[in-house]
């Protein structure tokens, strides 16, 4: 199979949004431990794999990982990129948004601008031209082939923004230009309205068609570091 194949495989599953990445932007972006040369010596392209709106919820709904009591969403998400990385000839290698190396994360938000996935919002998560801020970054693809990256379109969605994500925040901690990440951790902690929504993310006018529905926003929002 090859990578384009992976993708079709990976977006009938919920993994909807995947970008190319040449070999060697990949090894630029990313720490030693996660160079090709450690995690895939054959590897000659590099496919970063997300998610877009409910689609991934909805399959992982239908997936016998549902019934589990711990990491459920992930559980299913490991084995949809494994059976893809599978079917890929030779079997391409997996490294999964949750996963360190060397005590290192990848650096997804870098990967995923440069595959063209979106533009850092000021409410602190990429946003898609399509999906807005109802996006994730499942992980990363090293596959043999040699993958080319396609340009990446001028894209700002704040600028010129009236910002009614930094007037529907509670917290006040949506800035005009970033968010103030540790006072929004507060928040979550002490509003009880914050715990499991974020009237920032609905406010955002990019995308709102495709927003989570509350239950995937609260299990996003449950997860304290890396989903």
């Amino acid at each position: 199979m090859s990578a384009a194949r992976a993708a079709e495989a990976l977006a009938r599953a919920g993994l909807n949004v995947t970008g190319a990445l040449a070999f060697a932007s990949y090894n630029a972006l990313v720490p030693a431990a996660w160079r090709s040369a450690a995690l895939a010596p054959g590897a000659r392209g590099a496919l970063v794999v997300g998610n877009g709106g409910r689609a991934l919820w909805q399959a992982f709904e239908r997936a016998p990982e549902r019934a589990l009591a711990q990491n459920p969403l992930d559980t299913y998400t490991r084995r949809v990129l494994a059976e893809a990385a599978r079917a890929c000839e030779p079997t391409a290698a997996v490294g999964f948004y949750a996963d360190k190396r060397d005590g290192a994360y990848l650096p997804l938000v870098a990967l995923a601008q440069r595959a063209g996935f979106g533009t850092p919002g000021r409410i602190g998560v990429l946003i898609h031209p399509e999906f807005g801020p109802w996006l994730a970054i499942r992980g990363v693809l090293l596959v043999a082939e040699p993958l080319a990256e396609r340009p990446v379109a001028p894209f700002a969605p704040c600028v010129g923004c009236p910002a009614p994500c930094a007037s529907a925040c509670r917290g006040a901690v949506v800035g005009l230009e970033s968010l103030d990440s540790a006072g929004c951790y507060r928040t979550r902690q002490t509003n009880p309205g914050c715990a499991a929504d974020c009237d920032a993310r609905r406010a955002c006018v990019v995308g709102p068609a495709h927003s989570y529905s509350r239950e995937q926003l609260a299990h996003h929002m449950r997860i304290p570091t890396r989903s």
